[in-house]
């Protein structure tokens, strides 16, 4: 019904009649711009005269087109939804939600489009009115491209891939990024060629020579988007990991196509460039199993090794049954080890089932509280820094050559 009301008015409009057009170059003195205006006056008044029955025509058919949007907008939302948000999978309720203001803009544009057709606007205006439409059915068709890219980001690469193969969610975000770049440039060239008339392929041929000398001078650039794609296929961390890398302590927040973006326990922000990344030793600390906790007691020398074996037992009965601990995989390993300038050496190797560093350090307090506790109670003294000073007392004599002693 929509199509045959355009056609229908676009059979009535009548045919166009030429009208010279004022040239605005051709004007050298006041008259001549009084002409221009005068000319350009009645010009127009003719126009107008000519395209009533045309304007009305559009004016009727612009009035419809945005009825048919609205409707159109609104069997998106109250329909279609309604529909798919029923069905067992999600992915029709994501096209839906992503593809209807894309569509109902595409149909605003053809409506416009058909509307315009109606009226012989002069050649000039009527060649940019077309030019502006075929960029908007461009970018239209762009931002559904961008929107469906949305729709598989989220239902294949983050849920099933995500799930099932271990897929690192920054290959996704690369992805993405990679497939709306090249989609923007094949944008791009398709406009400059057909509504500029630019020759694109001596633009591409310039741009290769320019790129070897960009190529040069960015070459940290080059370096940094191939050390995010060695991170990536190496799935050295993933975004949310806790990692250090010369000295930096962090959680990924972002990789970039330059840098990846940490976040340290105390808030601040450090973009580490990704080549150094990729060239530098990476701890990741989330893909621990465990958190290793090690430390030595040390006792003072006046204690007896009957004393020492009492203290490895209180050890053993505090940290043997400690629910932090997987006995079969890895259990608390405590030694005498050392003698040290002042003390008498227990090392204690510890490894806590949790990656939560508050129940880690729970934990900890809970073993250091029991350990001084029961070492007190027993008698067991902690060594500390001391020393110990021996004064010799000498006794000054000396012998006369006649044996008598002179004191």
């Amino acid at each position: 019904m929509f199509s045959l009301f355009m056609h229908h008015f676009a059979a009535v409009a009548e045919p166009m009649i030429p009208a010279e057009e004022p040239d605005i170059t051709k004007i050298d003195s006041i008259e001549d711009g009084f002409g221009f205006f005068r000319t350009l006056g009645h010009n127009s008044a003719e126009w107008f005269q000519r395209e009533q029955q045309n304007l009305l025509a559009m004016a009727i058919g612009i009035g419809v087109t945005l009825v048919t949007v609205f409707l159109v907008r609104w069997f998106f939302r109250a329909v279609l939804l309604r529909i798919t948000r029923k069905l067992p999978s999600e992915l029709p309720t994501h096209i839906v939600e992503q593809l209807g203001a894309p569509v109902t803009f595409l149909l605003l544009l053809i409506g416009l489009s058909t509307c315009n057709n109606m009226v012989h606007f002069p050649g000039s205006i009527d060649e940019w009115l077309s030019k502006g439409f075929y960029a908007c059915f461009i970018l239209a068709f762009l931002w559904g491209i961008f929107r469906i890219i949305a729709v598989v980001d989220i239902h294949v690469l983050q849920k099933r891939l995500n799930e099932d193969h271990k897929l690192n969610k920054l290959l996704s975000d690369l992805i993405r990024r990679s497939v709306k770049a090249a989609v923007w440039t094949m944008a791009v060239i398709f406009i400059a060629q057909n509504l500029f008339n630019l020759n694109v392929t001596a633009l591409i041929t310039g741009a290769g020579v320019a790129g070897l000398a960009i190529a040069f001078a960015a070459q940290n650039t080059i370096a940094n988007l191939f050390g995010a794609m060695s991170l990536i296929s190496d799935r050295t961390f993933k975004v949310g990991d806790r990692i250090i890398c010369n000295g930096s302590d962090g959680m990924v927040e972002a990789v970039g196509f330059r840098s990846t973006r940490l976040r340290s326990l105390d808030g601040t922000i450090w973009n580490i460039p990704n080549r150094i990344l990729s060239d530098s030793t990476v701890e990741n600390i989330t893909e621990r199993n465990s958190i290793k906790y090690a430390f030595t007691l040390g006792l003072v020398y006046s204690t007896t090794p009957e004393q020492m074996r009492r203290a490895l037992r209180i050890l053993g009965g505090i940290l043997d049954n400690h629910p932090g601990f997987d006995p079969a995989t890895k259990p608390p390993l405590y030694f005498f080890t050392d003698y040290k300038a002042f003390s008498l050496d227990i090392s204690v190797t510890l490894w806590f089932q949790t990656l939560d560093f508050v129940q880690f350090q729970k934990w900890k307090q809970e073993i250091n509280l029991a350990i001084l506790e029961q070492f007190n109670a027993a008698g067991l003294e902690f060594a500390f820094p001391t020393s110990t000073n021996y004064i010799i007392a000498q006794n000054n004599t000396a012998q006369t050559s006649e044996g008598a002693v002179v004191k």
